[in-house]
């Protein structure tokens, strides 16, 4: 035993205090896991292959910690106390296929935290404290990741602009986290997916995509794909009515909206009961008197279900963007911060939902402002209470 353990010494330098190195077909393997360790240890041979941390108590990776080893393929600092991934930590992990970050206290992904794994296959960093994914986190990896999971987090928004394009990318665990938007069409590309998880989190909708197609309704030229979404409030309406008329073999998901549909199991809801309400104006500004240069603001309240959209569009024709003059809320107001004498006219506002929509008109008076006449006096404007501008006399008694 003495012999064995001063020979494996030798051929593959010495052992971090209290770690096991094995040193079997040429491939050297340092296993620490559960050492009570506070960091990863400083002489682990920078020719490890297999390098495992687990069940330790380290709070930061970075530095030195993984410099020159180019050769580990399998890296696993699972439930440790981690909070921070210092930028470029892994830069020298070319060969890294396995990195195992799961089960610390991550609260973010910043750029450059995983910059250096062009390698990289798995990617766990499940049962964190995850809130932030920057979009330039996972750009070195993008075409050889097969396996994501940020499962068990606290993120409300994850990189999707990033996700679409993992051509390689397998199986996409993003269950138990606060994630209320999918983006459409994110997965038109993901031609290898086969598992995608979105099971408890804050979905009232999805997008049609031809993931969920294959997924739900196999063809031959779609493998069986397994797509979970149960334990999300879905909002049962006509914008759900493209994945009800699928076909599907078990009925966990439920609805949590509208209230008629409330607890019920969505795939035994017959397809006429998934319906929308096209939108109605119920509150419009009718007309407005604005002197010139001063505020306007323009108000359009609209119901529908699902919630409608507003648009403003200008006398000219043209829909109104927001600028540095014109603001336009998802409440349906229309801001216009300093009016001049070409805004004056009749503005549209349009609502618009998937069933349909509803317009309003608003005629806009601008009201130009006061400058000398012709006989050097002044030409007044009152505004009568009915809405009227009645032209005054000036103190010299000039119309």
């Amino acid at each position: 035993l003495f012999t064995g353990r001063l020979f494996r010494m030798i051929s593959s330098g010495p052992c971090p205090f209290h770690c096991v190195c094995r040193n079997l077909s040429e491939s050297l393997s340092t296993l620490c896991a559960d050492k009570g360790l506070l960091f990863v240890p400083p002489h682990v041979d920078r020719r490890t292959v297999e390098l495992r941390l687990a069940d330790n108590f380290i709070m930061e990776v970075g530095g030195n910690d993984f410099v020159n080893m180019t050769g580990l393929v399998d890296l696993t600092l699972s439930r440790n106390t981690i909070h921070l991934i210092r930028p470029m930590a892994f830069a020298d992990l070319e060969s890294l296929r396995s990195l195992h970050l799961d089960g610390n206290r991550l609260t973010t992904l910043g750029p450059r935290d995983l910059a250096g794994l062009v390698n990289l296959q798995h990617l766990i960093v499940n049962n964190n404290q995850l809130v932030k994914v920057s979009t330039q986190a996972f750009d070195d990896f993008l075409l050889t990741l097969e396996d994501l999971d940020l499962s068990y987090n606290n993120l409300r928004r994850v990189p999707w602009e990033s996700i679409q394009n993992m051509a390689s990318l397998h199986t996409l665990n993003l269950d138990h986290n606060l994630i209320d938007h999918i983006a459409e069409g994110v997965f038109g590309e993901l031609y290898k997916l086969a598992r995608l998880d979105m099971t408890s989190n804050r979905l009232r909708t999805l997008p049609p995509d031809p993931l969920f197609t294959g997924a739900i309704s196999p063809t031959p030229y779609n493998a069986v794909i397994s797509l979970n979404f149960g334990g999300n409030p879905l909002h049962c309406n006509c914008e759900l009515l493209w994945l009800r008329r699928l076909i599907r073999s078990d009925d966990m998901e439920t609805c949590a909206t509208p209230a008629h549909l409330a607890g019920r199991y969505f795939w035994s809801i017959p397809e006429e009961e998934f319906t929308c309400e096209p939108p109605l104006i119920t509150r419009h500004t009718h007309k407005l008197w604005v002197l010139e240069g001063q505020r306007a603001t323009l108000k359009c309240r609209a119901i529908g279900d699902p919630e409608p959209v507003v648009h403003w569009v200008s006398p000219d024709d043209r829909i109104i963007a927001n600028s540095s003059r014109t603001s336009s809320f998802s409440n349906g107001t229309l801001d216009m911060l300093v009016t001049v004498a070409r805004d004056d006219g009749a503005y549209t506002c349009i609502a618009i939902n998937a069933a349909g929509e509803a317009t309003a008109t608003v005629d806009l008076k601008i009201i130009p402002l006061p400058h000398r006449g012709g006989a050097g006096g002044m030409k007044l404007f009152i505004l009568s209470t009915d809405g009227q501008i009645a032209q005054g006399e000036d103190e010299r008694g000039d119309r």
